[in-house]
């Protein structure tokens, strides 16, 4: 990637890092959440384009810093439950729309969309646990066939059943039109 812009990515994200630093200490949950997730997807979209070995250690110190700044929220506590055990993980449950579907990186969503097959009539449903970076998926295509993929490396898992705690279907037409920023969703 040339310097000049792998140096603007590099220091907007570091931006969001300060940003996140300060929600963390105003004890901000949901916006310092928001700001992880944004500053997570700009990395995600950075890191296959980093070339050279400078620009590769970069992503890696960028994605440590990340880490360490996901674990300081993953401590804040939210009004009416306690930072860890199982009053907080008990209602860790995603709410998909089409606008959360469209905060995912652009990356995320065209793999997403690759496993679609280009079947016009597949829908895709996302996982409503975990944190709602790299969600796992399945798709169901316009045959009735299932396939469910892990969300951090697009890759099939073997138990294509369909899995419990599912999205409602987003159909193939509103990912390719977050992915290719085409009409209204």
């Amino acid at each position: 990637m040339e310097p000049s812009k792998f140096r603007e990515s590099r220091l907007s994200i570091n931006r969001l890092c300060e940003q996140m630093d300060q929600l963390i200490e105003n004890q901000a949950v949901d916006e310092s959440k928001a700001c992880f997730d944004r500053a997570f997807g700009e990395l995600d979209e950075l890191k296959p384009k980093a070339s050279g070995d400078i620009q590769k250690r970069s992503v890696k110190n960028l994605a440590m810093k990340l880490k360490g700044m996901e674990t300081r929220i993953s401590k804040l506590k939210t009004k009416g439950t306690s930072a860890s055990g199982t009053a907080s993980r008990g209602k860790n449950s995603i709410e998909w729309d089409i606008d959360r579907v469209a905060q995912l990186s652009k990356s995320f969503l065209e793999k997403v969309l690759e496993n679609m097959a280009g079947d016009p009539g597949s829908k895709v449903f996302f996982g409503t646990s975990g944190k709602g970076i790299r969600p796992n998926y399945q798709v169901e295509f316009q045959d009735g066939r299932m396939a469910l993929f892990s969300g951090s490396g697009h890759k099939p898992k073997a138990d294509a059943q369909g899995a419990k705690n599912v999205s409602s279907p987003f159909p193939f037409q509103d990912i390719d039109a977050i992915v290719n920023k085409t009409g209204d969703i």
